[in-house]
Parts: structure tokens; sequence; C-alpha cells
């Protein structure tokens, strides 16, 4: 294909457009103050270095760092509070956990969590995090144990 000379810089300057375009959306993750992504089977738990393998009980901390927000993810939510209270010196902006009824990323804070000896985890925590008090007592009924709490009263 021949370009006469005008039409071959409409060419290169639509290269170059279409170049940069596709970098800005390649770098661009998700947003500052939403939930991180998170590939299972291959992201590592900040806290116990394990894999993340099971979505349900993976959760995110959002930390201020020079460099701007940085997840840690972790593989179970005894994980995501073990490595808060270890590093007291990360100002946490975020915390996300993942619905175990399969709604995706829910704000720790607005969670409902169930905490029964009859749930198998990761790290076996036993806790597992919901949108909705409903789900999270329909949970509690189907183990026939385990009660409900809410993020202030999680412990490791």
């Amino acid at each position: 294909m021949t370009l006469r000379h005008g039409h071959a810089r409409v060419w290169w300057a639509a290269m170059v457009v279409a170049g940069a375009g596709s970098v800005l959306v390649s770098c661009s993750g998700p947003p500052p103050d939403g939930p991180p992504v998170i590939v299972v089977g291959e992201d590592v738990c900040a806290s116990c270095d394990m894999i993340i393998s099971d979505e349900r009980f993976a959760c995110a901390s959002v930390a201020e760092t020079d460099r701007g927000p940085s997840p840690r993810l972790f593989d179970d939510l005894n994980c995501q509070i073990t490595y808060e209270r270890a590093h007291p010196d990360e100002h946490f902006l975020y915390r996300w956990v993942h619905d175990y009824s399969g709604g995706g990323w829910i704000p720790a804070e607005d969670a409902f969590y169930v905490r029964a000896d009859a749930l198998r985890t990761p790290m076996a925590s036993g806790t597992a995090a919901f949108a909705s008090r409903e789900d999270a007592r329909a949970l509690v009924d189907s183990l026939g144990e385990g009660e409900i709490i809410r993020d202030d009263e999680r412990e490791p």
C-alpha cells in the first residue's frame, strides 16, 4: 500500500494516538478508592504467603504509600487482621472483603461476618463475610452453628 505524503502523516498520527490510548488503558488499574483486582490461583497473601485460592474468603486492605494507594491482598479474613496489627506504621485507606454468597467486593465495615467452627476457610479462621444479615443468617442456619458479628468484633 502506497500512501501519499499527507496521508502518511495522518496514518502515523492515528497510530501514535491508538498506541498511547492502549498504554493508558493497560496501565490504568482499578480506581484508587475501589476494590483491587485479585487473580485467584496466582496472587499471594501478604500475610501468610499462600496463593489466594478461594475468592469467597479473599480480602484486601489498601494502604497509603509514597506512590499512591497500594493494595495488600489476603487469602483469609484472619490474615487481613493479623497483617494490619503487625504493620501499625501503615495507614489503611480502605478495607474490602468478598461476599461469601458470590456478590463480589463489599467494604469491610459494611459486612456481616459469620464465625463458625464448621466453616472451612484457607487459614482456619472459620469466618466468612456477607453483604446482608439475611445471607449470614442462612449460612448459620445451614451449618447448625455459628455467630453473626460485625467488622469491629473480628479477632484473629
